[in-house]
């Protein structure tokens, strides 16, 4: 089962906020983490600029600064 870890609000590339959800699980021994977005539960990959994209590259959703 997957565990809520942290929630960031985002930005959307059409000016929506998004929620985004870091989510972990333990499986045979093995962390598992996700990215999450509240809108449809879509899987977002984590970019190394801090920011994320939906899982199929169509769209970047940026992280507020902290």
């Amino acid at each position: 089962m997957w565990e809520d870890i942290e929630t960031v609000e985002c930005l959307g590339e059409r000016g929506e906020f998004i929620d985004v959800t870091k989510q972990t699980r333990l499986i045979d021994g093995r962390r598992q983490t996700r990215w999450l977005a509240s809108r449809g539960n879509e899987l977002l990959v984590e970019r190394s600029d801090g920011h994320f994209e939906t899982a199929n590259g169509g769209e970047i959703i940026a992280r507020f600064p902290d």
